[in-house]
């Protein structure tokens, strides 16, 4: 992923200054209204997760149009499971050398341009990739974000300022051309659903460790992808609270992860050292993953993508931030709570730069400053359905129409 990143900072950039000539060829007229629509967005099932609010407003934007979604390999399994594009098609990145991975783009750039895309939503935030993937589809109009200070080529026809005061989720609705002046609320974000065969495995997962059909747990995730290990609260701070679930209320504890992340995970299991602590990260699928948190008694998350599906399914869930805001991450979800004690320098990441922390400590002080205390009375609040009387964390915004969503 960061060699990714390093190549679209510097291979991108001449990339784009290559193909300037391009943009003086006459393009071909865009059908009135269009029938095929290309919605890219590469990296993160958290942020597909949140664009699904910007899918539905494509949906009234462009009724009689086929909506397609170009990702990333990795990601097929959980967009399709979304239910909200009519196909899905890939780029494998993975496991390949620079010649392999140039030679699948020019595939890709062959398939886009004999389908005949009307238009092009880039959803990335500032990658100049996707900037020269929406020019080589040969789309007449392609929209895509905005900032002073990094240039992408002039590639989109149509752009739109981020406002990294609003939340993400935001602002994939203003780029689909929905903003209507307000955030969005949990009810908007359409969860990953699950079939009854990945909920049968889910459950089967947890059976094999004496967790029972109607039991109580607990789902920790200690993990934030490889992309901001900044993002993780303390390991000692899992560890002890994975200890308190266990010894204070008796509930059985259930680490995720992927399947790179269940080294680290098993440590932090090992360190629990009891029977009802259970490692399975590695072992669900995205399907199988959502399915357990439906069935969870609490969430506990750092901010990452498995939090925004712990919410928008509607489990309890509460993230933990630092280096990023919840003001632009923050879980949606009608049972969903974010954590956030920010000293000066927080937030240190950000889309502009990669979301590459620039932390000048040895440890997030931000993430160091949320006590084991705070983070069980939060979550034990929420599980319990205590925490709007007990004030412990922030209440969703009302819908215009003045109903509390949590309450329908």
């Amino acid at each position: 992923m960061k060699a990714l990143q390093r190549a679209d900072q510097a291979l991108g950039l001449a990339a784009c200054a290559l193909l300037q000539p391009a943009k003086l060829f006459r393009e071909r007229e865009a059908e009135y209204p269009p029938k095929r629509v290309l919605v890219i967005k590469f990296w993160g099932i958290g942020s597909l997760q949140l664009l699904t609010p910007a899918i539905a407003t494509l949906r009234k934007r462009h009724p009689f149009a086929e909506i397609t979604l170009l990702t990333l390999a990795g990601n097929a399994e959980f967009a399709r499971g979304l239910n909200v594009f009519d196909r899905v098609i890939t780029l494998e990145v993975a496991r390949a050398g620079w010649l392999h991975v140039l030679t699948r783009v020019a595939r890709l750039a062959g398939e886009l341009r004999r389908t005949r895309y009307d238009v092009v939503y880039d959803f990335e935030f500032f990658t100049r990739f996707s900037a020269l993937i929406s020019t080589l589809s040969g789309a007449p109009k392609r929209h895509g974000f905005a900032s002073p200070s990094v240039w992408r080529g002039g590639f989109h026809t149509d752009t739109v300022m981020f406002n990294r005061y609003w939340h993400v989720a935001r602002n994939f609705r203003a780029l689909a051309g929905g903003e209507d002046g307000r955030n969005l609320t949990g009810d908007e974000v359409k969860p990953r659903f699950f079939d009854e065969h990945e909920e049968a495995r889910a459950v089967a997962a947890l059976e094999r460790h004496g967790i029972g059909d109607d039991d109580i747990f607990v789902v920790l995730n200690p993990n934030a992808g490889e992309l901001s290990l900044e993002r993780r609260w303390p390991a000692a701070n899992f560890i002890e609270l994975a200890r308190r679930w266990i010894e204070r209320e008796r509930w059985p504890v259930v680490l995720i992860g992927s399947a790179s992340e269940r080294a680290y995970t098993q440590g932090i299991c090992d360190r629990v050292a009891s029977p009802r602590c259970v490692n399975l990260a590695g072992e669900l699928s995205t399907g199988e993953l959502v399915a357990l948190f439906a069935r969870s008694t609490i969430v506990v998350s750092n901010d990452s993508g498995p939090m925004h599906l712990a919410a928008a399914i509607g489990a309890p869930t509460l993230g933990l931030f630092g280096p990023e805001t919840p003001v632009m991450y923050g879980p949606l979800g009608l049972r969903a709570r974010a954590l956030y004690r920010p000293p000066a320098c927080s937030p240190c990441i950000n889309v502009h730069e990669n979301k590459v922390s620039s932390c000048i400590y040895g440890e997030p002080q931000c993430l160091v400053s949320i006590s084991v205390d705070e983070v069980h009375a939060s979550a034990r609040a929420l599980a319990l359905g205590t925490d709007f009387e007990a004030g412990l964390a922030p209440q969703p915004e009302r819908r215009p129409d003045g109903i509390d969503p949590r309450r329908e």
